[in-house]
């Protein structure tokens, strides 16, 4: 066994919480260096998770966990997608749209995919399947606290103030709480990865968060569909039980419903 692989085994929490410190670390060599000769910092919108994906894509390799980490396998209770197939519609649905050009459209749309994909795949993909010898209900709260935590690193593109940061905390909350459940229960991490990336996608074509916004979107009604995303997410992990091997060479995930 990896030495790597031993810690995250043996450490689960601390690996974690180590990998998210890590992760979210790539990024600030990049802004230094980019403040320090005065140069625009919104390329590293792309670069940053581009790095962040090519990263966690490898450690999951490197970990054999590409199985149990949802990257091979087939998705199960594909219809429990609704969801988040509806709320990354939201914005649009409630505020429309705004004018981008296709320069910008193409720049966010592969920005947002490596998101997609370095989020879920530390989130979901990885945190996750390390957490579950808490059981799958402190898996899914631990590694949403620590998603939502993650987030502090919007502070070199975005200000807010303390209603907006708690805003942002319960809104990443909610969303890594469905994503968990929602994950847990399909085994498998393509649909969250597409899935994350229209969702945020969503919110900048909208007009309601990122450098376009026209109008943010109400924060009560950013808050409720955040208890919302939520209590779906409880829900759905109520019923069923959901097993994910840590040991051995052997690694896969087992969603039997009870519903």
């Amino acid at each position: 066994m990896s030495p790597i692989r031993e810690f995250a085994v043996s450490r689960p929490l601390l690996f974690v919480i180590a990998l998210a410190v890590l992760d979210a670390a790539i990024g600030l060599p990049l802004v230094a260096i980019f403040n320090l000769t005065g140069q625009d910092i919104l390329p590293l919108r792309l670069i940053i998770p581009a790095i962040q994906s090519i990263f966690i894509l490898w450690l999951i390799w490197y970990l054999g966990w590409t199985k149990k980490s949802g990257l091979t396998g087939s998705v199960q209770n594909v219809h429990l997608l609704w969801l988040p197939t509806l709320a990354a519609f939201a914005p649009v649905l409630f505020y429309g749209t705004v004018e981008i050009s296709w320069g910008w459209i193409t720049f966010y749309a592969a920005a947002l995919l490596f998101t997609g994909i370095s989020e879920e795949g530390f989130a979901r993909g990885v945190a996750i399947p390390a957490l579950m010898r808490y059981g799958k209900w402190g898996a899914l709260l631990i590694s949403a606290a620590i998603f939502s935590a993650g987030h502090v690193t919007n502070i070199f593109f975005q200000e807010f103030d303390l209603l907006g940061w708690v805003d942002k905390f319960s809104a990443t909350f909610g969303f890594a709480v469905l994503y968990g459940a929602v994950f847990l229960r399909t085994g498998n991490l393509w649909p969250l990865i597409l899935l994350h990336a229209l969702h945020d996608f969503s919110y900048l074509t909208s007009g309601t968060a990122g450098p376009f916004v026209v109008e943010a979107i109400d924060i009560r009604l950013h808050m409720a569909l955040s208890v919302i995303y939520a209590a779906y997410g409880v829900y759905i992990l109520m019923g069923a039980k959901v097993d994910i091997e840590m040991t051995g060479t052997a690694a896969g995930v087992e969603v039997v419903s009870r519903e």
